[in-house]
C-alpha cells in the first residue's frame, strides 16, 4: 500500500512537466467544445476562433516577458507604470538625498631594524660579535620578507583561484540564459501555434462548420 502510495504522490509532479501540453489542450478543448456543439451558430464558431488567434499572439507577449526575466529585465508591465509615472504634465514629489562619501586611508607597514655597533674603543672581539649580531639581525629581516612576500603570494593565488571560479561561474549561468534563450520559448511558441491553428480553422470553416452541424 506504502508503495502504491508513494507513485501516486509522484503521479502529480510526472504530470507537471508536461504542464504546456496540458494547457495547450486544454484552451483548445473548451473552444472546441463551445463551437462544435449541435446547433450552433456561425458568429459563435467564428468568436471561438478569434479567441483562439488573440491567445496565440498572446503567447509572443508571454515569450518576450520570460526572456525579459531571464536577463533580469524588469517586465513590460512595469516599465510601462515607470513610462506613464514619468508623464510631463504629472505633479511629483521631488526627494533630494545626500550621498556619503567614505574616505579610506592606507595603510602601509612599517619595519624597524636594529643595526649593532661596536663600542668607542672596540677590539677586535668586539668587532666580531658586532658583526655576528648584525648579520643574525639581517638574517631575519630576510626571513621575514619572505615569509611576507610567501603570505602574499599565496593571496594573489586565492584570489585568483576565486576569480577563476566565479567567472567559470558565470560562464555557465550565460550559456544556460543563452540556452534558453535559444530552446526555451520552445514550448510557448508551441503553445501559440496549437491555439492560432485552431482559431484560424474555426474561423476560416466557420460557415461551412455550421452546415456540418445542422
Amino acid at each position: 500500500m506504502s508503495a502504491f502510495a508513494a507513485r501516486l504522490r509522484a503521479l502529480g509532479p510526472w504530470l507537471g512537466e508536461a504542464r504546456h501540453v496540458w494547457l495547450a489542450l486544454a484552451v483548445n478543448g473548451v473552444a472546441l467544445l463551445v463551437a462544435l456543439r449541435p446547433g450552433t451558430s456561425e458568429p459563435v464558431i467564428r468568436l471561438a476562433g478569434l479567441a483562439l488567434q488573440v491567445l496565440g499572439i498572446g503567447t509572443v507577449i508571454w515569450g518576450i516577458s520570460e526572456t525579459r526575466a531571464l536577463f533580469g529585465h524588469p517586465s513590460i508591465t512595469s516599465k510601462a507604470k515607470g513610462w506613464l509615472g514619468r508623464f510631463p504634465l504629472l505633479k511629483r514629489n521631488i526627494v533630494l538625498g545626500a550621498a556619503g562619501c567614505e574616505m579610506g586611508s592606507m595603510i602601509g607597514k612599517a619595519r624597524a631594524y636594529v643595526t649593532h655597533n661596536p663600542v668607542p674603543t672596540p677590539t677586535v672581539e668586539a668587532r666580531l660579535e658586532a658583526l655576528e649580531k648584525n648579520v643574525v639581525s639581517i638574517h631575519e629581516r630576510i626571513s621575514q620578507t619572505q615569509n611576507e612576500m610567501d603570505q602574499e603570494l599565496q593571496k594573489a593565488n586565492e584570489a585568483l583561484k576565486a576569480e577563476k571560479q566565479s567567472r567559470e561561474a558565470e560562464d555557465g549561468a550565460l550559456h544556460s540564459k543563452l540556452e534558453a534563450t535559444g530552446t526555451g520559448g520552445v514550448h510557448i511558441s508551441a503553445i501559440g501555434a496549437s491555439w492560432l491553428f485552431v482559431g484560424v480553422v474555426l474561423s476560416t470553416a466557420a460557415i461551412e462548420i455550421e452546415r456540418l452541424l445542422k
